[in-house]
């Protein structure tokens, strides 16, 4: 069994991507600029389509392509690996923890094949206002297939900002989201002290967009989050 990353990079050289790649996991990228010469999958473009949707298209293709793979990683080229656990080690995890909690009728108890993958891990032992926010999330097979009536893991509709957050409201709302705080995932955020400096593109891109979309994900919350429903499981 594979497990992915899947993420949209413009850094040079990938930012942290080729430490996945060391610590055994597969690589795919959305990619602007030259090319990330490691990943083992690359779509060009040449804008950036958001965060949420970028992490959306990733994932399809390498559904397409791998059908062993059976959890995907979403985040950015600025997170770390967890240092100790192996990725099949934590796929395997998440894949006994998810697996016969709940079925898409509502009854719990009830095995049915693929729910062991219907689910949305975020380790939160970077701290950091991870437990806020799914921003780093290991998704798995079923869910990218399924949620948002299969338009893909996460709400597209953000430039950048709030998909991170409506995902873990909207897991944790269909009962299939697990915090994990023995995970860490260290997040090298601009604006957190001692970590990379800030991109030239972030005020322009990101800093400006949370603003501008909290509207929207506010108008989305009081409305239930319209769209999240999952494409229903043959019985």
């Amino acid at each position: 069994m594979s497990v992915w990353i899947c993420v949209p990079s413009i850094r040079p050289g990938g930012g942290t991507l080729p430490e996945w790649k060391a610590r055994g996991y597969k690589v795919a990228v959305l990619r602007q600029g030259e090319l990330f010469p490691e990943a083992d999958v690359t779509v060009g473009t040449d804008k950036y389509l958001g965060w949420a949707e970028s992490i959306n298209l990733t994932v399809k293709v390498v559904m397409i392509l791998d059908k062993e793979a059976e959890w995907f990683v979403g985040g950015g080229d600025d997170t770390l690996p967890d240092p100790l656990f192996s990725p099949g080690q934590i796929a395997g995890q998440c894949s006994e923890y998810f697996g016969g909690r709940w079925n898409l009728g509502g009854e719990t108890g009830k095995l049915r094949e693929g729910l062991e993958t219907f689910g949305v891990m975020q380790p939160t032992g970077d701290g950091w206002n991870i437990d806020k926010i799914a921003g780093s999330p290991w998704l798995g097979r079923e869910w990218c297939k399924r949620a948002y009536q299969g338009h893909g893991p996460l709400f597209a509709g953000y430039p950048h900002n709030w998909a991170d957050e409506e995902l873990q409201a909207v897991a944790t709302k269909l009962g299939v989201f697990w915090q994990r705080p023995d995970i860490t995932q260290r997040h090298n955020h601009c604006m957190r002290s001692g970590s990379v400096a800030k991109p030239e593109w972030w005020d322009r891109i990101v800093g400006k967009d949370y603003g501008v979309s909290k509207p929207m994900f506010e108008q989305r919350k009081a409305a239930g989050w319209p769209g999240h429903e999952p494409l229903e499981m043959a019985a």
